[in-house]
């Protein structure tokens, strides 16, 4: 399982423990969500800081998840991109479709208060 979960203040935190790369780890990315989403979550936050890359694959995967949480009424954050991924998604824009926050902290405390 390259995929950890948990529940802060009603705030669904998935964490990835493998970079993104369109694997498997990318697929439980997206099953883990999808799950979040089918057992009632409101609110997701991916917390990025134990992974160091995503290539052009795993954005494609973090879009989609977005996308499903959009469609879904369901908010979702970013937390502890790390620079090298940040400037990825700055590069191809997507940085401005997520909220991000630089601490798990911050984006559980940011999507507790959207409840």
């Amino acid at each position: 399982m390259t995929i950890e979960r948990t529940i802060q203040s009603g705030v669904h935190v998935i964490i990835p423990r493998r970079n993104l790369t369109g694997g498997g780890e990318t697929d439980e990315l997206a099953n883990a969500v999808r799950d979040a989403i089918a057992s009632g979550a409101d609110r997701v936050v991916v917390d990025l800081g134990r992974i160091s890359w995503v290539n052009s694959m795993g954005l494609a995967a973090l879009q989609r998840i977005r996308l499903a949480c959009i469609e879904a009424g369901v908010s979702i954050g970013l937390a502890r991109v790390a620079e090298r991924i940040r400037n990825l998604m700055l590069t191809t824009r997507l940085v401005f479709l997520f909220d991000t926050y630089e601490t798990l902290d911050g984006a559980v405390a940011a999507h507790e208060s959207a409840a």
